[in-house]
């Protein structure tokens, strides 16, 4: 065993500590997981991006069933009754047991652009004809909360990698440079490094987002 540690190489070194650090193996697949969601999202979000309901502001979220009166019936999820509160102003939702919506899986419902190219309207669940299904409840707008929280995880997760790789190339450019010419360059490099180190992160993405177009595609 101690030989075989002795004649292992780099890489086999670093993938031997990594399995053996199992808080580490979950992340990374939970990462990747999050990855090839985040890579369908037009096909897994129940509903497209721009997608509201004026009759579901601030809807709950809602519960998937099997079972209704005691009989196996696949996947649904109850409707609602809402009600307007003249005093608040306030819409209150509740469980309509009596309105059953069949889950609709592998089905057309708002067409896209997968990732902008190809043009398609297929995902993977639907709600029922005419009813609706927020997973993780309505916003304001009455969009569904999670297929927006599965297109943002899109762009947070894109600009984390892309960041990364950026990073990675950088650093290996000026690095390998600094290292083999030395002198001025070397000088140059870490006073550019210390200046880029020094510059406000959170501002700096705040001014790229406002200089964003509005009509980029997540």
């Amino acid at each position: 065993e101690q030989e075989k540690v002795f004649l292992a190489s780099q890489k086999k070194l670093m993938w031997w500590k990594f399995k053996r650090h199992k808080v580490a193996v979950w992340c990374g697949l939970f990462l990747l997981f999050m990855y090839f969601v985040v890579f369908f999202a037009e096909f897994l979000a129940p509903y497209g991006l721009e997608t509201r309901n004026s009759r579901s502001i601030y809807a709950p979220p809602q519960s998937i069933h099997l079972f209704h009166d005691g009989s196996f019936v696949g996947p649904f999820v109850y409707g609602y009754k809402s009600t307007l509160d003249l005093k608040t102003l306030k819409r209150n939702y509740v469980e309509d047991t009596k309105k059953v919506q069949p889950l609709r899986f592998f089905c057309r419902g708002d067409s896209y652009a997968f990732w902008g190219m190809i043009e398609s309207d297929l995902h993977l669940v639907c709600p029922a004809e005419k009813g609706e299904f927020y997973l993780l409840g309505a916003d304001r707008l009455g969009r569904d909360v999670f297929s927006r929280m599965i297109y943002g995880a899109r762009i947070s997760l894109t600009i984390g990698l892309i960041g990364v790789t950026i990073s990675f190339i950088l650093g290996i450019v000026i690095g390998g440079l600094a290292g083999y010419y030395g002198g001025w360059i070397d000088l140059v490099s870490q006073r550019l490094i210390e200046v880029i180190q020094s510059l406000p992160t959170i501002p700096l993405w705040l001014a790229l987002a406002a200089i964003m177009p509005v009509t980029w595609s997540p």
